[in-house]
């Protein structure tokens, strides 16, 4: 017997409501019954998709970066400006979706690095690479920044998306602990102070002006 045809479009609704109960209510508190009762799908539906619920969240991981990374695109390019100012501003923007939406707690790719980040090799597989190509896409950004003179350039521009990374991943659990957005605008504060162009103790000037007349 032939097995039934997907329909991807079903697929894709499935993912993302995977995705948002995931982000509301974590993996181990999401059960397969509550994702195919609000998807309004059978059983069989959902394993002719998804072989178990562990490789439907590795493939929520994958869905879930392609849309964040879509809609990060679309708001920096959307932001005039030079890369410090738009790369702020954009996340500004990623506050206030948490402020608008307290109930989806944090980042998809955060909490499930803290529920079931060691849980076996296709998670920890999956959620490397997804912190990876993160990272990768701020460094961009940075090196770009940087070739502007509106970043420090002292510092490979890997190390400080590292560290940013890093610093928000730690606010963003901040955040879920004190139900507020505070933590990720102090730490959006204090990073973008230290990633400020530096200034020349000498002559008092910002790297690369020159006051020459």
């Amino acid at each position: 017997m032939n097995r039934p045809k997907r329909n991807e479009h079903s697929r894709e609704k499935i993912l993302q409501t995977g995705m948002e109960l995931f982000k509301r209510k974590g993996y181990h508190g999401t059960g397969l019954k509550e994702i195919l009762d609000t998807c309004q799908v059978p059983k069989g539906s959902f394993y002719n998709y998804f072989e178990s619920k562990e490789q439907f969240a590795v493939e929520i991981l994958e869905y879930s970066h392609q849309l964040e990374d879509e809609k990060w695109d679309k708001r920096t390019n959307a932001i005039e400006g030079n890369m410090l100012e738009r790369f702020r501003l954009a996340i500004n923007l990623f506050i206030a979706d948490y402020e608008n939406d307290p109930d989806a707690t944090g980042c998809l790719l955060t909490n499930l690095m803290g529920e079931v980040g060691n849980a076996s090799d296709s998670f920890r597989e999956i959620i490397s690479l997804s912190c990876t190509r993160v990272i990768d896409c701020i460094e961009e950004s940075f090196k770009e920044g940087q070739l502007q003179g509106s970043f420090r350039n002292d510092l490979p521009a890997r190390a400080i998306a590292q560290l940013f990374w890093d610093s928000w991943q730690g606010a963003l659990l901040r955040t879920k602990v004190e139900a507020s957005t505070a933590p990720l605008r102090e730490v959006t504060d204090t990073i973008f102070t230290l990633y400020a162009p530096l200034e020349n103790p000498e002559t008092n000037t910002k790297d690369g002006d020159n006051n020459d007349v």
